[in-house]
This record gives C-alpha cells, structure tokens and sequence, in this order.
C-alpha cells in the first residue's frame, strides 16, 4: 500500500504544480496536495492542515520563497521546506538554505525530487519523535518530582523530643521516589511507635503503597495499643490493595520512655541491632512473621517487654544498607553494620545515621546507592 503524502506547493504555475505532484506519485506516494500563490493563502493552509512537506517556487507574482520559509518558521512548525526554482542564482540559493530552507531543487533537473522528499519527510518525523520522547520524559520527570516532593511531606519533620533519649531518622531513596518508610507514631500513655517498612519495588507504584500503609498504621495505632492487632489488622487490609506482585516488610516497636522499655512485632523486616554501651551487639529484633499483604489471616505475635539501659543504642534499619555490594560482589553485611554504629556511638543519633548510610555507600561499588536507605536510631543517654 503507497504511504500517503500531504504536500503544500508554493507555484503559481497550476502545470508546474501537477508536474511535481506526479513525479512524487510516480515515486510510489497517494498525494495529497494543495496550491498556493500569496501568503494570506499559505498561512491559512498551514492553520487548516498538517503537512508533510512544502515545495516553494522562489518568485512568485505577490509573494517568493524566502516570504514563505518565514511565515512558517513564525508558525512554529517544523515542515520540511524545499525550494524548487529555475530563476534565481547559486548565491541566493546558498542563502536561503542559511536562512533554514532544507534543499534547494532547479525546476529543470527534478531527478533528486524524490528521494529529498523522502530524506526530509523522515529526518522531520525523527524529530517529531525525538522532541516527544524528550516531551514525555520532562513529563515523567516533573510526575517524579511532584511524587517526590509529595512522599517527602509523609516522613516526621522531626523525631519526637524526649528527655533522656536521642531518636533520629532519615530515608534516601535509590530514585526520586521509593518504597522504604519510617515513622514515630504516637500511641497512648507517651508512648511512641518506632515503625521502618519497606515496599518491594522502586518509582511511583511502591511509593504509593508506602502512603497507604503509613496511613493504616497511623489510623489503626490511634485505636489499638497491641503491636500484633496493629500488624495483623494492617496485613488484612494491604492483603485485599497489594495484589501478588508486592508486599511489605515492616518492624513496629511500641516504645515506652517512661518505663525504658521496649516490645515489638516485626511482618518478614530485617532485624533490629541493639548494641549495649561499649558498641556490641547485645540482641537482634528478630522476625515474627511474614511480610504484610502475602497472607489475609496472618496473626502477628507480639514480644515481651525489652528493658533498656543506659548507654544501649537501638537501630531499625531496612536492606539496603546491609545489601550494599562491592566490586568484588561482597555485601556490606551485618558486621559492618554494627562496626559502623559502634564507631559513632558517641556521636548524635543523627550522626549515627548519617555515617551509617556514608559507610553503605562507600562500600558500593563505584559509590552508587542501588537500593533505598532508611533507619531509625535510638540511643539512650
């Protein structure tokens, strides 16, 4: 089937119009085309129709080539624009092509007609493309931005302030958005709910079932002091909007600062690295079930009360520290992990943080963070 060709002749000369439409139909095009001999005419062709290539004569009575190539660069349009004439010199030939005019034909030889139709015709449409792609991913980038801009309003501004205790917590994501999570929760009687989560996946999807289930957790955590009904009310939920594709590992420790005491429930997280005063790892914050949304009727168990004491530090962490691969394909590992903590102990809890995810990332190979980073660290004075 002959592709089909919208052609917009500049010409005076009705014969000379039919000439350059049959050689482009010879060359195997159904052709469209339309005539026009002032500019009043060519601007009102360029506004009624989406052409595929313009064929100007240069001189013509009341208008010329050079007119014309620059009513259409006012359009906006990229058209290719080809001028085909048989009285003006190689001079001003060579200035029109400067001027932006894609090739430039003499009425007398029409071999190359053809194929410069066919060059331009598709050089314009890469364009089109190109500038579409680059359209869409400025689109995409500015949806990531605003998702960004979005998610980052759902972490704490700040942990809770409270005497006796250090508390910080920071996510930086492996792309603009992601699917790790953290929250200080308040719950009854001054306690608060340190809560780490993640959402397998990365980008918009996994940021989103992130809100969600920051929004459960909140929701559920203002009405149910027991961390396994807050968990196993949370999975039925996230069980019915997660599908078979995701899930979500989650660590939820109720914190009493009154009593220093601690209980939690972890949904398939990683565990917590508790480390005593002098930097070793006194107990780990162990699973005790599998991760939300892969289960409706999964019952989460709870911890009994964990006493804190003085100098003990408590960090909640997701993966992607501990994932964190060298050259060599080594992972970051659990040892490291604690070495790193306890090289800060003595430093805030947001240094602690800051250089733990510092040390991730410099373990990596090439100092690139493939995966999100997200802990809370508590420390007890």
């Amino acid at each position: 089937m002959s592709e089909s060709l919208k052609v917009l002749i500049i010409e005076d000369s009705a014969l000379d119009a039919k000439v350059l439409v049959g050689l482009i139909q010879a060359g195997g095009y159904q052709v469209t085309s339309e005539r026009v001999e002032t500019g009043k005419q060519f601007t009102t062709a360029l506004d009624n129709e989406m052409w595929d290539v313009i064929l100007a004569d240069y001189n013509l009575p009341d208008f010329n080539g050079e007119e014309g190539l620059e009513l259409l660069q006012q359009s906006g349009q990229d058209i290719p624009f080809i001028v085909i004439s048989g009285g003006i010199g190689e001079d001003l030939a060579v200035q029109i092509m400067k001027s932006g005019a894609h090739d430039y034909l003499m009425k007398g030889n029409l071999a190359r007609l053809v194929p410069a139709v066919e060059r331009e015709v598709r050089e314009a449409r890469d364009r089109t493309r190109h500038r579409e792609a680059e359209s869409a991913l400025h689109a995409a980038n500015e949806q990531m931005r605003i998702a960004r801009e979005i998610q980052q309003r759902l972490f704490p501004e700040s942990p809770p302030d409270l005497a006796g205790y250090d508390l910080a917590g920071l996510t930086e994501s492996a792309e603009e958005t992601g699917g790790d999570y953290y929250d200080f929760i308040p719950m009854s009687g001054g306690d608060y709910g340190l809560v780490v989560g993640d959402v397998t996946g990365h980008g918009i999807g996994p940021a989103l079932l992130m809100a969600e289930t920051r929004a459960y957790l909140r929701i559920l955590a203002a009405d149910f002091d027991d961390v396994s009904e807050i968990l196993t009310r949370a999975n039925r939920v996230l069980n019915e909007d997660t599908g078979s594709e995701r899930f979500v590992t989650l660590l939820f420790v109720r914190f009493n600062p009154t009593a220093m005491t601690v209980r939690y429930a972890s949904a398939g997280h990683p565990p917590a690295l508790w480390l005593n005063r002098d930097g070793k790892l006194k107990k780990e914050l162990k699973r005790t079930g599998i991760p939300l949304g892969v289960k409706p009727d999964t019952q989460y168990s709870v911890s009994e009360d964990l006493p804190l004491e003085q100098g003990d530090l408590l960090a909640l962490m997701t993966d992607g520290v501990e994932e964190s691969t060298a050259e060599d394909g080594e992972l970051f590992g659990k040892e490291r992990i604690v070495q790193a903590l306890g090289s800060h102990q003595i430093e805030s809890a947001e240094e602690i943080v800051a250089g733990l995810h510092e040390a991730g990332r410099s373990h990596e190979a090439a100092n690139h963070q493939p995966d999100d980073f997200t802990t809370i660290v508590l420390k007890v004075d």
